[in-house]
């Protein structure tokens, strides 16, 4: 029998579209393509899906070991879990030693068009440094921490003891291709380890300014049946204020080897700080879009 085929076109300034449809048996050579297109492009989009929680996990598990159910939030919604506020620029767990491998929202019930997701991407903006900056870059490590505040940039130079964090490279590699990455997010990123507090603020602004020139970022504005998969390392994603657009459904299935919870230990899903958050209060434990 003859394979079904499938369409691919280039995203600007990254990503692919992919036509395929998910919910019938893909090619061999599809699910055998996969990963290397995943590699290279960072961002892929299926529109036009209705895939259960069963095939979507199916399709992930071709990128990589994928999270359970237990624990996890399978289904973002608006007007339920994790509140419908803006978010600022992230990486899901990236101040935990295993931030996700790759993420996968599919919009099960929205209205066309109203609500976005931004993306960038730091391994093409690490690639794209001037060769001097990148040199300074080199030797440098920066702190990220969850953050208390997720709608726009709150950390500070001082990190509680309290607060999960990570210090990485400026530059780090990513963990399946090696390719350099600049690891740092408007919403998470404290300081740079080692400069005074001024010279830290002064290049974390050039950076980001680097990271979200506005040629950089791809934004997405969903619609019913959207699929996007991106690779939670080397992208970033922000999302707009979601206040009053209901219904906002997302089916949500993650590539990881540890989720939340058990990364996290100290954190519960009794804990009262994750129901407040659960009610959309801005807390510290933002994993969404």
């Amino acid at each position: 029998m003859r394979e079904v085929a499938w369409i691919e076109r280039e995203i600007r300034p990254f990503g692919l579209e992919i036509e395929l449809k998910l919910d019938q048996p893909w090619p061999e050579s599809f699910a055998a393509r996969l990963p290397e297109l995943f590699a290279r492009h960072k961002l892929l989009l299926f529109r036009n899906q209705r895939l259960s929680e069963e095939r979507q996990v199916e399709l992930m598990a071709l990128l990589g070991p994928v999270l359970g159910a237990a624990g996890e939030y399978r289904e973002l919604s608006s007007d339920g879990n994790l509140g419908d506020g803006p978010l600022a620029w992230h990486s899901d767990l990236a101040f935990t030693e295993k931030p996700f491998q790759a993420i996968s929202l599919l919009a099960t019930e929205v209205n066309d068009g109203q609500s976005w997701t931004a993306f960038t991407n730091g391994a093409d903006c690490a690639a794209a440094l001037p060769g001097e900056l990148a040199d300074r870059l080199a030797g440098l490590e920066a702190t990220t921490v969850i953050s208390m505040i997720q709608s726009h940039r709150a950390v500070g130079w001082d990190v509680p003891e309290f607060l999960p964090s990570q210090t990485r490279p400026l530059l780090a590699s990513h963990p399946k291709t090696g390719e350099p990455v600049l690891y740092i997010s408007e919403m998470q990123t404290a300081r740079v380890e080692g400069l005074p507090r001024e010279e830290s603020d002064a290049l974390l602004a050039d950076l980001f300014a680097r990271l979200y020139a506005a040629e950089r970022v791809y934004r997405h504005h969903w619609e019913n049946g959207d699929l996007l998969v991106w690779d939670n390392f080397a992208l970033q994603h922000s999302r707009c204020d979601l206040a009053g657009m209901h219904p906002r459904r997302m089916q949500r299935i993650v590539c990881a080897t540890k989720s939340f919870f058990e990364l996290l230990p100290q954190f519960s899903l009794d804990d009262p700080r994750i129901a407040a958050w659960g009610q959309g209060s801005e807390l510290a434990l933002s994993e969404g879009d």
